[in-house]
């Protein structure tokens, strides 16, 4: 019986796994702005949902032309991340998000078709121009403007 060296066998064996599995990525990560204030709602196990809306722009050059291009995302948190950004995130403040892309599916009500969405299922958030933002709210309150939170 003939040996065979261990990195041909683990080489052999990843391949067939490649083969069987495929490779497959559901990663996520987009900077747009908030477009509405985040809903929030709670499961009847009472784990707090969130879902928001990013207006993400693109900017592009066609024809010596440049094209401003907005596609709007919507956003789901759960848990934790869901009642912070309600919290805390406004309507136009720039956001980071990462998550991973899934589908909603249901059936209409009134016309009885299917019918579906894409969401982002966010991971993580982060703010992109809070300091920004924040500079800009206290240089108001100094001014005596009153600023809502």
């Amino acid at each position: 019986m003939a040996s065979v060296p261990l990195t041909e066998c683990s080489i052999k064996n990843k391949q067939e796994t490649k083969k069987e599995m495929g490779m497959q990525l559901n990663d996520v990560r987009i900077v747009g702005n908030l477009t509405r204030e985040a809903e929030v709602h709670y499961t009847p196990q009472g784990t707090p949902v969130a879902n928001a809306s990013l207006g993400v722009n693109e900017s592009y050059t066609m024809d010596n032309q440049k094209k401003n291009v907005t596609t709007f995302v919507e956003v789901q948190l759960w848990g934790a991340a869901a009642e912070n950004f309600a919290k805390f995130v406004e309507k136009g403040q720039q956001i980071f998000v990462e998550g991973a892309l899934r589908q909603d599916t249901w059936q209409d009500k009134e016309t009885k078709q299917n019918r579906s969405k894409l969401f982002v299922k966010a991971n993580s958030w982060q703010f992109v121009q809070y300091k920004a933002v924040e500079a800009a709210r206290q240089t108001a309150q100094t001014h005596g403007v009153e600023v809502r939170r």
